[in-house]
């Protein structure tokens, strides 16, 4: 038989060339239309973002300036100067922060995520509460000034500012209520075009889908159907040709037919040993010589003991004889060991030699050498069991410390209670008894002057143990005021110079749970200066940039080893506080970095991606 090639062979390339640029166009089209919609349909969810963000902002300035005009209405005559500088805390963190959100709502500001892209409509309402807004932030600045220089300031010359304030409170509201309401119809417009969009691009590729169909995927379908109807034709052909083709190697078929059902390893086999009928060896390769040291001998050795350390007995070879006997294969796996007494594996088959007249005249014993792929089956298992037990090992340390970090926290908890408050409360409850009024008045007045003192105390105690479980002050205006408060309460406790810096914008809120996390970790490393560094200084710094928040802890105390750092996953000299900080560190996906220089100081640096976690 010939075999002719004609010139169908090009032309169905040409075809099947053609067939893939009409997929690719296609495709093209499908994918351009896809990309566009969803660009526009980010865009408009992304200005949708910056419209809920918008609207928060301005409804808290209404909030802002109520907050401000409470503070103005606390100032009464008459007061003492803690009240009145925790009326001034309150009224700069307040003013400060309304102060930059009224501008960043009018100019945009990028830490705010602010936009600053306003109708006009709105543009002409802020200009129209703008002297409201100037006119309260000038009294509220007077204000603060004259406390700032002076806590005791008359409150007669607070009484103009305060009134001012006043007088402009209720328009400015009135303002900010108009605002909030025209940036939410503009909202809700901007949803009404984004869904005519997605209806205009929904038709858009419907439309496209069906000239697909209808100009490349039908005429794709054809021209398929005729290139299947080709290959059939073609497949006829091959298998004529190879019908030809395998009568002229029938004989060796023949020699190989029982090698067929064998399968064949990854090495080629290579012959080992040779046998006569009944398995004794006649011939032993030099290659399996040089792997077994075998060699042969006048004495017959049976097939059996020629794989030193293979445990092979009298009933392997009885299987064998009986297999072979019938003119099959025989294959497995035996592991034995070489001439240097390491284990090694072979995957041996052993095939019946005919003779002319189809009888088993010989034994050919072939094998592969598979030692290297055991071995690696063996390590990956070892490997395996390893690194569950490591984890295992991981998990049952976290749950200890979790377990002992709360019985830490609940003795430390009951301490307090006891030691401090328990204590105080016990004291009082003697001074009242003693006091006696008709026997001794001076004595009675000056016992009742102790219990006021006592009582302040037990005021302070009981602060001081709400502030360790959660400061209230973090919840209310945020982390950069409750580190400062804790600083500033830490310090009165301890004869360490605590500093405290912050750089950047400070009036950014995060998440609840983030924040907590965060002064937890802070809190942790500041303790542990206080605790064990025995230094005279810790400075503590808080910085905000566009991408993220970073806090340092730095103090001049003694230092410590960095390997106890290193392992704080499963070595418990590391200590609980190192395994907190940063089990708490990578549930806000945060970086904690550690340096410690004996005899120099430690540094603690958090940092934490605060752009897609800041919120309002």
């Amino acid at each position: 038989m010939t075999l002719a090639f004609n010139p169908e062979g090009k032309l169905t390339f040409n075809r099947f060339s053609k067939l893939g640029m009409w997929y690719i166009l296609a495709l093209s089209v499908i994918a351009t239309v896809s990309i566009i919609g969803q660009f526009l349909i980010q865009n408009h969810l992304e200005n949708q973002l910056s419209d809920s963000h918008v609207i928060n902002v301005a409804g808290r300035q209404r909030m802002l300036s109520q907050r401000i005009t409470k503070c103005a209405l606390l100032l009464k005559a008459g007061q003492g100067g803690g009240e009145r500088e925790a009326i001034l805390n309150e009224l700069k963190t307040s003013l400060h922060t309304w102060i930059i959100a009224h501008n960043g709502l009018q100019q945009g500001n990028d830490s705010m995520h602010l936009p600053g892209n306003n109708s006009a409509e709105v543009r002409a309402m802020f200009d129209q509460i703008n002297e409201h807004h100037t006119a309260i932030r000038e009294s509220a600045a007077l204000i603060s000034n004259k406390l700032r220089n002076n806590l005791n300031v008359s409150y007669d010359s607070l009484e103009a500012p305060i009134h001012t304030i006043l007088q402009h409170q209720h328009a400015f509201l009135d303002g900010m209520n108009q605002i909030v309401y025209q940036f939410d119809s503009e909202a809700k417009q901007k949803i009404a075009r984004l869904s005519k969009l997605e209806y205009a691009l929904l038709v858009i590729s419907i439309v496209v889908i069906l000239l697909e169909i209808l100009f490349v995927f039908r005429p794709t379908a054809i021209q398929v159907n005729k290139t299947v109807n080709q290959l059939t034709a073609s497949e006829k052909n091959a298998k004529k040709l190879s019908k030809e083709i395998g009568e002229l190697y029938a004989s060796l078929e023949k020699s190989y037919e029982d090698l067929s059902h064998v399968n064949v390893p990854v090495e080629t086999p290579k012959i080992y040993a040779k046998t006569d009928r009944g398995g004794n060896i006649v011939f032993i390769s030099d290659l399996f010589t040089e792997l077994t040291g075998q060699e042969l001998s006048s004495k017959s050795i049976p097939l059996k003991d020629i794989f030193p350390g293979s445990h092979l007995n009298g009933d392997w070879m009885d299987e064998v004889v009986d297999r072979l006997s019938d003119g099959n294969a025989w294959q497995g796996i035996i592991r034995y060991q070489d001439r240097y007494r390491k284990d090694r594996w072979v995957d041996l088959m052993i095939v019946p030699a005919l003779n002319e007249q189809t009888e088993v005249e010989e034994w050919l014993v072939l094998g592969a050498d598979i030692t290297l792929q055991k071995q690696a089956e063996q390590n990956m298992r070892d490997k395996s069991k390893a690194e569950i037990e490591k984890k295992i090992n991981q998990q049952k340390f976290r749950s200890v410390l979790i377990l002992e970090g709360q019985e830490e926290e609940r003795k430390r908890l009951a301490m307090d209670i006891h030691d401090g408050i328990g204590q105080m409360l016990t004291s009082l409850k003697f001074q009242i008894e003693s006091i006696d009024l008709k026997k001794n008045e001076d004595k009675a007045e000056h016992k009742l002057s102790e219990i006021q003192q006592l009582i302040n105390q037990v005021i302070k105690e009981v602060r001081r143990v709400t502030f360790n479980l959660k400061p209230t002050v973090l919840g209310d205006y945020g982390l950069p005021a409750a580190l400062n408060v804790f600083i500033r309460e830490i310090g009165k406790l301890t004869d360490m110079q605590l500093v405290y810096h912050m750089e950047g914008d400070t009036g950014f809120r995060l998440p609840q749970k983030v924040e907590n996390n965060i002064f937890r970790i802070i809190q942790e490393a500041i303790n542990n200066a206080i605790k064990y560094s025995d230094a005279s200084k810790i400075e503590v710094t808080l910085r905000m940039t566009d991408d993220q928040l970073v806090i340092s802890v730095n103090d001049n105390g003694n230092g410590f080893d960095e390997k106890l750092v290193e392992a704080r996953s499963v070595n418990i000299e590391s200590g609980r506080g190192f395994f907190n900080m940063y089990e708490r560190t990578e549930y806000i996906n945060g970086h904690l970095d550690i340096k410690s220089t004996v005899g120099k100081g430690t540094i603690v640096l958090l940092s934490i991606p605060v752009k897609s976690l800041a919120t309002v």
